[in-house]
């Protein structure tokens, strides 16, 4: 869950409900300076669905020594299982989307990809989850080599982009590969979407690494202007002010004890839409 912490309560936010954010973002990408996504039906299921996973995990909060469990914080072996089985659900739905969807599973323990060289690099609890992604991202690949579905079709490029992401951890310099331009606008709708659950007070935030076609990038700056209402620079959606909601439960701040009492809490605390409001 994305836990947000106020003066006298917390905001919890799913990660399903999350990635929901993602796919209006995506929905609504695209204008005279930002690309349309391409394929864009596949585009906005793997923001919607990208953490299908957490949905058994999300149903409740959870407890360790007291502290509350964020999305961050979730046991390794947890987290391995139930991404698994998320990624194999959009795979199901889609294998464009599945592609990209394990592609964020794996880079999420790869300093996704270069795009967080800052990040450790993939610890031994993760390894065989890695390794098998990348081979499950090898198999999509060549599936779409051999599709019909012209417009989810594959470039040689797009193979050789998998081949130097699974080989040294990060793309070719100066690649225009449409799979890393989708990958990367994965990370950006999933990060704007962390920007805006994470706290109640956003700070001003940058994202780097955001594509506006293949092979080019500009920087996107997220400027708090009021109660729940942002600027974007350079603003990349297709309307504005575009207004989008996610879906949050609010629990009041006390001493709980244990995981089952603060269960008992959340389900009683107060279900609410929470809307942002997005400015060029």
């Amino acid at each position: 869950m994305l836990i947000a912490h106020g003066d006298d309560q917390y905001r919890f936010i799913t990660q399903p409900d999350h990635a929901a954010l993602a796919g209006q973002f995506a929905e609504h990408w695209g204008n005279e300076t930002f690309e349309r996504p391409e394929p864009f039906a596949a585009m906005t299921l793997v923001a919607t669905t990208h953490d299908d996973g957490w949905w058994e995990y999300d149903r409740k909060p959870h407890l360790e020594d007291g502290d509350l469990v964020n999305f961050v914080s979730v046991p390794a072996d947890e987290w391995v299982e139930f991404y698994d089985g998320g990624i194999s659900s959009v795979a199901e739905l889609n294998t464009y989307a599945g592609l990209l969807a394990s592609m964020h599973g794996s880079g999420l323990r790869r300093r996704r990809y270069g795009l967080s060289t800052s990040w450790p690099d993939t610890q031994p609890a993760f390894e065989e989850f890695v390794a098998k992604e990348e081979e499950r991202q090898t198999r999509l690949a060549g599936e779409l080599m051999e599709a019909d579905e012209d417009e989810e079709e594959l470039s040689d490029e797009d193979m050789e982009l998998l081949t130097a992401l699974h080989k040294q951890g990060e793309p070719p310099e100066r690649t225009t590969s449409r799979l890393w331009c989708n990958y990367e606008l994965l990370q950006v709708w999933d990060v704007l979407s962390l920007i805006l659950g994470t706290t109640e007070s956003p700070d001003e935030t940058t994202i780097e690494d955001v594509p506006t076609a293949p092979g080019e990038e500009v920087s996107i700056t997220v400027r708090p202007v009021g109660d729940g209402e942002f600027e974007l620079d350079p603003y990349p959606f297709d309307e504005s002010p575009l207004t989008v909601s996610v879906a949050a439960r609010v629990v009041p701040k006390g001493d709980y004890g244990t995981e089952d009492d603060f269960c008992r809490a959340y389900y009683a605390g107060e279900y609410e839409t929470v809307e942002f409001t997005l400015h060029a």
